[in-house]
């Protein structure tokens, strides 16, 4: 492995059964529930029309969800007996890597022109707000999005643990220190994280697919997730925000 990248990943020690069965639900089967269930929504001619209770309601579920799904692989890792700093839940190396910092300030600008791109002119903001009313459960007004920050919170926090503290940790100590072996603990679970999110089309998962490469590669080379949990939950936030604001208008 190149030398960034040593660390608690260089010594890895035998993976419990628990943590193999956890990896299988998490990284396998609930991402190809989550696709095969949203391919299905997308091919059906039938349209949901999300209430105000049903969107709070699936903002708690989701959330909910989220965060059973870290709790498990807390307790799951506390079990195995390692500690929660293994999965990036630690300050991590510090200084920071500078070329992780560098990568992960590019994503933000990257973002942050997409956004742009998105909603800069009269004609890319209708075309916008034609996509969140297709997806139907984004919140549209000061109730619904006040809701929506519990679920943002739970997708910042439950997402990172799960993919890229636990799965990209696992894969290292499963594949070993090559090469290969690094872009495989980065790749693999970012296409299960992407396709998880199918249910935004395919060019929302190339982009999901892309930011959780980036994402992984930040924790490789500094070991902590504390500043992508900040701004995964932050992008979630204002994901919220510019629904609320496209939806709630006439």
């Amino acid at each position: 492995m190149a030398a960034p990248f040593h660390g608690s990943f260089a010594s890895p020690t035998p993976i419990q059964l628990h943590l193999h069965i956890l990896f299988v639900l998490l990284g396998i089967v609930f991402p190809a529930i989550l696709f095969v269930t949203s391919y299905r929504r997308a091919k059906s001619s039938k349209r949901i029309h999300w209430t105000q209770r049903m969107k709070t309601h699936l903002y708690y579920s989701n959330g909910g969800l989220l965060f059973t799904m870290a709790a498990l692989v807390l307790a799951g890792w506390w079990f195995a007996g390692r500690p929660l700093t293994e999965i990036g839940l630690g300050w991590g190396k510090q200084p920071y890597d500078l070329t992780a910092v560098i990568v992960l300030s590019a994503f933000v600008g990257l973002y942050l022109l997409d956004v742009l791109l998105e909603a800069g002119s009269a004609e890319r903001r209708e075309e916008t707000r034609k996509g969140f009313r297709k997806l139907g459960f984004l919140p549209s007004s000061a109730t619904q999005f006040l809701n929506f920050i519990f679920l943002a919170f739970a997708a910042g926090i439950g997402e990172e643990i799960v993919y890229r503290g636990f799965m990209i940790t696992y894969l290292l100590e499963l594949f070993g220190d090559g090469t290969g072996a690094v872009a495989g603990a980065m790749l693999i679970p970012a296409v299960a994280f992407g396709l998880g999110h199918f249910y935004q089309g395919w060019k929302a998962v190339l982009k999901i697919v892309v930011m959780a490469i980036l994402f992984g590669f930040f924790y490789l080379r500094t070991e902590t997730l504390w500043p992508l949990i900040l701004l995964h939950t932050a992008i979630d936030i204002f994901g919220g925000l510019m629904a609320w604001y496209l939806l709630g208008r006439r």
